[in-house]
């Protein structure tokens, strides 16, 4: 799928971690540009594969996680418009244990990575810009690490519909399995700790979808939103 290039570069102009850029420059990037379309469940990139593209999301929604050889789950990213997919790929091209799953039909902006990669040298406010985020990323995984040690199943899965409803906002549309790769834990945990949810006023659901009817209860100095 094609797109024209005044909106690939609108695409680019608003997308996290390009700030800075030059609107010529944008235009330059967006030239590099071309579109994918992917439909529900299909995979964007699979877990081994050599990292051949810089993957910018343009619309729906996409799930970034890792996968065990026993079959273990744990989603990190869930990427919207003008999120990207890969920041540290394109500049080793090596292959990486991470997975992207389109969760709608999804389109993707793909750059070659090397041309990517010869971008971010001729625009080095790029650097601070991935450093920024890839921080951010490194932080929110370290704090899931101690989530998992330390914190029950039902905090972890409050910490969890926080950061959703920080970045989508009170209705959400994820299944109880795609919660429980968030939180790190089985989807029986989770109908369970949802059910309980449910008995306390704090949400109410429905197949495919979650209503957060008290944001408040999920609020307190100690839980802070992941990033993802």
């Amino acid at each position: 799928m094609e797109i024209s290039l005044e909106a690939r570069a609108e695409l680019f102009q608003g997308a996290m971690g390009f700030s800075g850029v030059s609107r010529q420059g944008i235009k330059k990037l967006a030239a590099m540009a071309t579109m994918r379309r992917f439909a529900k469940g299909q995979m964007v990139f699979e877990q081994d594969q050599p990292c051949d593209f810089f993957h910018l999301v343009a619309s729906g929604l996409v799930k970034v996680y890792i996968c065990s050889t026993s079959g273990f789950r744990m989603t990190y990213l869930l990427a919207r418009r003008g999120e990207p997919l890969n920041l540290v790929g394109p500049f080793t091209g090596d292959p990486r244990f991470l997975c992207a799953e389109a969760m709608q039909t999804t389109e993707v902006a793909h750059i070659p990575r090397h041309d990517f990669v010869r971008f971010v040298a001729d625009y080095p406010v790029l650097f601070s810009n991935i450093m920024a985020i890839l921080s951010k990323a490194v932080d929110s995984a370290n704090s899931r690490l101690l989530d998992m040690v330390e914190k029950r199943v039902e905090e972890r899965l409050l910490r969890v519909l926080l950061t959703l409803l920080d970045k989508f906002g009170s209705q959400i549309r994820l299944t109880s399995a795609e919660l429980a790769e968030l939180a790190g834990t089985t989807v029986e945990t989770t109908l369970r700790t949802m059910a309980r949810l449910r008995s306390l006023g704090i949400i109410e659901s429905e197949r495919g979808q979650i209503t957060i009817i008290r944001p408040a209860s999920l609020k307190n100095p100690d839980r802070l939103p992941l990033w993802v």
